[in-house]
């Protein structure tokens, strides 16, 4: 049998952290304060049953990274988030200071830079129904695990 290491990526608001105790910063008719969304990230809970996956994942020999659309500016908040929990990876792309495109734009440029480097993405679990839709017409196997709609 040949290598089966898959190159598996996790979302990590609402898929990997419980963020709906700051979704109040970007929901509702007011202007949305994403600073305060991001910067409230160290109080998110573990989503208990994806980590187990990641864990799992990782176990195995699997590749596994996370990809954010959170801020760069969050970075050291979300490794020691990370590590507290023990959720192990072996890459994070956050978003770059300044970069506000929408996530599913950004997600897109590194899906086609992974392929670009010959390390296509096997498996994706996400939230959101936009990025689910996203990597599904990519051609990449995307497991929706909430109804993420923020």
């Amino acid at each position: 049998m040949g290598n089966l290491a898959m190159h598996v990526v996790f979302d990590l608001d609402g898929t990997l952290a419980d963020c709906s105790h700051r979704l109040h910063h970007i929901k509702g008719d007011g202007p949305k304060d994403w600073d305060a969304f991001f910067r409230d990230c160290p109080k998110d809970q573990p989503l208990e049953k994806i980590i187990a996956i990641a864990r799992a994942m990782f176990a195995a020999g699997h590749d596994v990274e996370i990809w954010s659309a959170r801020c760069d500016s969050v970075r050291e908040a979300t490794k020691a988030w990370l590590a507290l929990m023990d959720v192990p990876h072996k890459l994070l792309l956050l978003r770059k200071v300044g970069d506000h495109r929408n996530d599913d734009v950004l997600k897109r440029e590194w899906l086609e830079e992974a392929r670009q480097e010959g390390f296509p993405v096997d498996l994706v679990f996400e939230d959101r129904a936009r990025m689910v839709a996203m990597y599904r017409e990519a051609g990449v196997t995307c497991l929706q695990v909430a109804d993420g709609s923020f």
